[in-house]
């Protein structure tokens, strides 16, 4: 059985799909708040020595992977 999908339904996912495509890993590093306490899941692999963490992020760029690290330990509870 063949199902004809409609070229509205096809370009979001081939965008997903190239997106996924296109990522790499990066390590970066970044303060940890004197306040944060780990609660809940950790979406990345990381190590915290003092107040740094190598935080080791799946992204586009390496401003994206940065960005995504830092709201991570801005917006943990």
């Amino acid at each position: 059985m063949h199902v004809e999908i409609g070229a509205n339904v096809t370009e979001p996912i081939r965008k997903v799909l190239d997106r996924i495509k296109g990522l790499r890993q990066f390590v970066v590093r970044v303060p940890v708040p004197e306040e944060f306490r780990f609660t809940g899941a950790v979406p990345f692999d990381m190590e915290i020595a003092g107040s740094v963490a190598m935080v080791t992020v799946w992204a586009l760029t390496q401003e994206e992977a940065q960005t995504r690290a830092e709201e991570f330990f801005q917006n943990a509870p």
